[in-house]
């Protein structure tokens, strides 16, 4: 589906019917890494509406005239959201850089929201600044040179564990996203200047809702030690340090992660009821 916005086109996929949630995806990708990590969370939870936007400059969507900065990428998810949910309370989740984004989304209208999920997202903006461990690798399977082809350079430096399936993973999320992603505006908007917003990033008080904050614990991107001050922002939150999770969290754990997103949608269900 396209909905658009000023100057440019949004694509986003919509599952379901209910509770709306926004999800929000990684850098380098697009909204079909987050349908096939989230949705099987909601099989034991009907009732929620899912909103999967490609990011701008990300899959099918582009770029307004004059956007380079988070400012700007964060008041298009917004205009998103008001264009698809005007006035509506809804949840967000973001993984990486889309977790960067709910985190603005906390800071802008906290009173919209349900609850917030972050999954491996820098909570320092600038990487030079962030406490990340060194790349690890803790096993290798055979044949996961060949699998992973010209994606292994990248793969062995986000994941401790080098197998077939996260290199299957690669072959259908990060490759198709590549292929349409405008690298240019991507890289600009991720430069430190660029991905710091211009407004401060903690809550005006603390964020009421359910939340879950999941890191890597050898996730050399993000890290697990610079989220941990903000757990008392997020004083409903749930807060993992996975192990063998790397950068990329739900792929490498998936069963630990299903579990503990449908923990979330469950607070956020009974709260609500």
């Amino acid at each position: 589906m396209l909905v658009h916005l000023e100057g440019f086109d949004l694509h986003y996929e919509c599952v379901g019917a209910g509770r709306p949630m926004l999800m929000l995806h990684g850098g380098y990708l697009d909204h079909r890494h987050m349908m096939e990590e989230m949705e099987p969370a909601f099989a034991d939870h009907s009732g929620w509406l899912r909103l999967y936007p490609d990011l701008p400059g990300h899959g099918r969507t582009g770029v307004a005239e004059g956007m380079i900065n988070h400012d700007h990428i964060l008041a298009a998810v917004l205009a998103f959201v008001e264009a698809v949910l005007p006035g509506q309370h809804y949840a967000a989740s973001g993984m990486s850089v889309g977790g960067h984004l709910v985190r603005g989304l906390v800071r802008r209208c906290p009173e919209r929201l349900l609850g917030v999920m972050f999954n491996g997202t820098p909570f320092v903006t600038d990487y030079a600044e962030r406490t990340v461990p060194v790349p690890v690798a803790l096993r290798q399977e055979a044949g996961f040179a060949d699998a992973a082809g010209p994606a292994l350079g990248t793969l062995q430096f986000l994941q401790p564990v080098h197998d077939l399936a996260i290199a299957a993973w690669h072959q259908r999320n990060m490759a198709p996203a590549r292929a349409l992603l405008q690298e240019s505006f991507a890289l600009k908007s991720w430069e430190p200047e660029h991905y710091a917003y211009s407004f401060d990033l903690a809550p005006p008080a603390p964020f009421p809702g359910p939340s879950l904050i999941l890191c890597g614990r050898q996730d050399p991107v993000a890290g697990y030690r610079d989220a941990w001050p903000s757990v008392e922002d997020y004083p409903r939150a749930s807060f993992a340090v996975l192990d063998l999770g790397g950068h990329l969290i739900a792929p490498a754990r998936p069963e630990l992660f299903r579990a503990l997103v449908a923990d979330w949608l469950e607070r956020m269900e009974t709260e609500s009821a």
